[in-house]
Order: structure tokens, then C-alpha cells, then sequence
């Protein structure tokens, strides 16, 4: 191993027990982790809360890799202080990373086990909400749904960080973007990045106002986020032939797409695309049970495409609001009750609310 060795322990956002966020989460001295084969360890400047974080507090489907104690945080941004042999170039280096089976991420000192390089226009609290929202909305739109300029996009759970992605990479890529949100607020927002027309799905018809905004054609590519009781009305919103991306399941805890609702997509003639932000070369015996993710090489191929699109100007991560490391667990809570837009980020230099 490669570079400079903290002293002591670092504080981590830890879930001690399965509960909802608020009785699961203590902030704990760790000891430092030793980055293994294929890891580097970072300095943490900021990490992103994922909403995938509640149900590991849970102890729902997205937990199955942990058992309590464990360390919350899977993107984090900050500087390479130690790397394991072959990755030394890294060291001293700024990056964004992603921790390994996507835990351990919200500490001062957390493993990568998939870097980057950080967006040179990005400070360290954007940087930390960059990764995951654009990289999944680019291989979502591009690597599976060869997003073509003039098609319309309908993006659901629009105000979302992953959603305020699309809609920029949508409209960057010439297509028509037609948001799905939750609130006069949120539907602004979604104008403010481009969207042509914004739902405020409280109050509107989500199925007619899509017929309308497309002459009854439907969607040319529907990116769902959340999943949940909406799934099959979206599917009603797409095109003949269209693509919808199930991007992922955050209305929709057991996510399983069985029975009725596949029915219903099969009526509407439309592909259904997986989609799940992965960078990993796996063996035969982890295929067979279904993990088949990108090959490293597309994350390469993928981040230097958006670090020219982050460079161009065209797209900016949306920070909703910056924490520290003790409102992680009532910021998750937010998070369950929808009362967040964009990327909440903890921010380890300055650490005040805001």
C-alpha cells in the first residue's frame, strides 16, 4: 500500500441497529480502513445521502449486504491518501469515488474501490453530488436507450438528484424533456433546467398531459427512478416501440415486476431496460445470479464524456442542502417524506446546515 496513514479512529455515520433513520444511526469513532486489492483510501471532503440509504437503515431489500454495525455512504469526493499496489499514481490526486458495495462512504476517511477523476468546475460538495446522478442517467439514456435528438424524454421523480440529471443530460443530448414532480416547487425546478413541460403529478393527470404535449403519440423514452403504484400509468405514457428505463425502485420496496404489471407493458408494445451503475469485470459464478454490469472501461469512456458536458457548461449537479455528519439521520427522514429536491451532501470541512 501507498501513502500517508491517518492517526487513530475517524468518525463514521454508522446504522447500529435496523430501524428507520432516526433510532438507526449513531456517528461513531471506526478505525482507519485498509484499502485492499483494487481500492484506494480518500480523505472525504463531502459524501452524498442515496435513497437507498433508508432502506439499509431498514434492513429492506437494499441492506441484503450488511448487517448492523455498518457505515452508511457510497459516493463520496475528496483526496486519494493511500492506494493499494498497481494504484499509486492516485495518491494526492482529487477524486470522485464510489465505495465498495456502496456502504461505508459517509467517514471521514472512506475506500473507493471505483474513482475518477473530480470535475475541475465542481467544489467538493457538487463533486460528491455529481457521480451517481449522471453517471446512471448517462448510461440509462445513452448506453441503453441511445437517446436520440428530437425524441422526448419523460423524466420521472424530475426534482430528484437523479432526475435533475436526466432532464440536463436529456436536453444537453437535443431531446424534449417532459418532467414528472411532486408540487408547484419541484415542477419549477425542473423548468429551470430545461424541461419543456413539468407535471406536478398532485395535481395533474400524468397520462393526459403527456398525450397532449406529444399529440397522442406518447413518450419516446420514459426514465423512471421510483418505481411504485405509478409504474403502470407510466407505461401508458410511452410511445409504440418506446423504451422504458426502470433506473430505479425508491416507491417500490420489494421491486418486483411480476404479474399484472407486465401485462400492461406488454399492451403498450415497449421495451423494458435495466439499468444499474456498475463498473465490474465478474466471473461466470456471480452471473448466474443475474449481475451483469458494465465493464470498467464504459466508466472511463462514460466519465469523460460527462466531464465534458460538466466543463461545456451544459449540466451542474443540484444540491438541495449541505449537512454534517450529525443531520445525516433527520436528512433521511426528509428523504422518506419527499421533502427534499436534488442532492442532499454531507460536507466534512464545513459541516454546517444550510
Amino acid at each position: 500500500m501507498s501513502g500517508a496513514e491517518p492517526e487513530g479512529h475517524v468518525q463514521a455515520v454508522r446504522v447500529v441497529r435496523h430501524a428507520a433513520p432516526r433510532e438507526a444511526i449513531e456517528v461513531l469513532d471506526v478505525p482507519v480502513p485498509e484499502p485492499g486489492p483494487g481500492q484506494v483510501r480518500v480523505r472525504v471532503s463531502a459524501a452524498s445521502l442515496n435513497f437507498g440509504d433508508i432502506a439499509r437503515c431498514r434492513g429492506g431489500v437494499a441492506a441484503v449486504l450488511a448487517e448492523p454495525p455498518f457505515t452508511l455512504g457510497m459516493d463520496v469526493a475528496g483526496i486519494v491518501e493511500a492506494a493499494a499496489p498497481g494504484a499509486e499514481d492516485w495518491v494526492g490526486r482529487r477524486v470522485v469515488g464510489i465505495s465498495p458495495q456502496s456502504l461505508g462512504g459517509l467517514a471521514e476517511h472512506a475506500l473507493a474501490g471505483t474513482w475518477f477523476d473530480a470535475p475541475p468546475e465542481l467544489d467538493d460538495v457538487e463533486a460528491a453530488a455529481f457521480t451517481l446522478p449522471f453517471h446512471i442517467g448517462y448510461l440509462a439514456l445513452h448506453e441503453r436507450a441511445a437517446l436520440q435528438p428530437g425524441e422526448t424524454v419523460v423524466v420521472r421523480g424530475g426534482a430528484s438528484a437523479v432526475g435533475t440529471a436526466a432532464i440536463q443530460l436529456a436536453v444537453a443530448a437535443g431531446a424534449r424533456v417532459i418532467a414528472v414532480a411532486g408540487g408547484p416547487a419541484k415542477a419549477r425546478l425542473c423548468t429551470d433546467l430545461g424541461a419543456a413541460r413539468a407535471i406536478d403529478q398532485e395535481t395533474e393527470d400524468i397520462f393526459e398531459v403527456v398525450m397532449d404535449e406529444t399529440g397522442d403519440k406518447g413518450a419516446d423514452v420514459i426514465f423512471d427512478p421510483v418505481g411504485g403504484e405509478l409504474t403502470e400509468t407510466m407505461w401508458t405514457c410511452g410511445a409504440l416501440g418506446g423504451r422504458y428505463l426502470a433506473v430505479g425502485f425508491n416507491d417500490d420496496p420489494e421491486s418486483g415486476l411480476t404479474g399484472r404489471p407486465l401485462r400492461k407493458l406488454s399492451m403498450a408494445n415497449m421495451t423494458a431496460m435495466g439499468v444499474i451503475l456498475a463498473y465490474l469485470d465478474v466471473p461466470r459464478a456471480l452471473r448466474r445470479f443475474g449481475l451483469n454490469p458494465f465493464p470498467p472501461e464504459t466508466g472511463v469512456r462514460v466519465h469523460a464524456a460527462l466531464l465534458d458536458l460538466v466543463a461545456a457548461g451544459r449540466v451542474r449537479p443540484v444540491v438541495g442542502r449541505r449537512i454534517g455528519l450529525g443531520d445525516v439521520a433527520e436528512a433521511l427522514e426528509d428523504h422518506a417524506a419527499r421533502r427534499t429536491s436534488g442532492r442532499t451532501v454531507v460536507d466534512l470541512l464545513n459541516g454546517a446546515t444550510r
